[in-house]
């Protein structure tokens, strides 16, 4: 799916794709990752969300791939609007080292608000970009919905959705197309997809743990 049909994840069901990558004539790819979490609710992946905090917390989602993790514009109570800063291999260390910036954004500039409202669930939104230059590359969504085992967590990263974030230095169309065909390729896009299905495997082993040893919510 692309960025454009994102309000499908709202629908009952499944889509066609859940696990894997999509690509695109036009150079834009979807990674594809679902997550089944037993024991956990979408409450617990918001609220993990909000607690994650330096490089130690980090390394749990992750102990292999995960680097260094830092936070710019920190929100009080809520993690939306701020940027997580992190250093991360993807799908192991024979791979470079991938310094972003995750800005988590509202969910309702993502998805239609007044559906996402009905929805029930969670989706943690954000603009992937680059730490070491003012470079958004994608967006990204972890959807997460309750069920009778506890929920399960489906992402989608939609690469290829170039924007400077300079303000007095916006891309002309050339220079969009020509970030996208160099940055957003094939093996990225295999590399974070088994990175998604590995670190989203070790928050569903240790969230509802964690969650009820540091939030004091016994509540199912």
């Amino acid at each position: 799916m692309r960025f454009e049909a994102i309000n499908d994840l709202l629908d009952r069901g499944y889509l066609p794709l859940e696990s894997g990558v999509a690509a695109y004539d036009d150079g834009f790819r979807t990674v594809c990752a679902l997550t089944r979490m037993p024991g956990s609710r979408a409450k617990m992946v918001d609220w993990w969300f909000g607690w994650l905090g330096g490089t130690e917390q980090y390394k749990l989602w992750h102990p292999d791939d995960h680097l260094f993790s830092n936070w710019e514009e920190r929100q009080a109570g809520t993690y939306i609007g701020s940027s997580h800063l992190v250093h991360e291999y993807l799908g192991g260390a024979d791979g470079p080292v991938y310094r972003l910036r995750i800005n988590f954004r509202d969910p309702t500039e993502f998805f239609d608000a007044a559906r996402y409202r009905g929805f029930g669930g969670v989706a943690v939104c954000a603009k992937i970009g680059s730490l070491d230059a003012p470079i958004n590359l994608g967006r990204m969504t972890h959807f997460v919905r309750d069920t009778d085992y506890g929920c399960e967590m489906r992402s989608r990263f939609f690469l290829g959705h170039v924007e400077s974030r300079d303000p007095a230095k916006p891309f002309t169309q050339e220079e969009t197309d020509t970030i996208r065909r160099t940055a957003v390729t094939e093996e990225l896009a295999r590399r974070l997809h088994r990175h998604a299905t590995e670190e989203m495997g070790y928050l569903a082993e240790f969230l509802p743990i964690l969650y009820r040893q540091y939030s004091g919510d016994t509540s199912y």
